[in-house]
């Protein structure tokens, strides 16, 4: 029973985290093409590669992450289930 648990935690997390890293990295992109203007302002003065996107990556963490960390209830679902297998194992 402990196992099927980890299993499912397991898989729920690594398939919240494969859609905020999709989300992420489609953002990213779009960013990239929509304000590349940015990007080649900041370049040009004196912002290394690595700066220059610096914004890009930095909003597309916040979009990836943010709607895992408004998701509370599917983190207490999987703490109650956590404890019912605990408690009649």
């Amino acid at each position: 029973m402990i196992i099927a648990y980890v299993i499912l935690v397991l898989a729920v997390v690594l398939w919240k985290g494969y859609f905020a890293w999709k989300r992420g990295m489609r953002t990213y992109r779009r960013d990239l093409q929509e304000h590349d203007s940015l990007r080649e302002y900041l370049l040009g003065n004196g912002a290394s590669k690595r700066e220059s996107v610096r914004p890009f990556v930095n909003h597309a963490v916040a979009r990836a992450l943010k709607p895992l960390c408004t998701q509370w209830r599917l983190l207490l679902i999987l703490v109650a289930m956590g404890l019912l297998v605990a408690l009649f194992k």
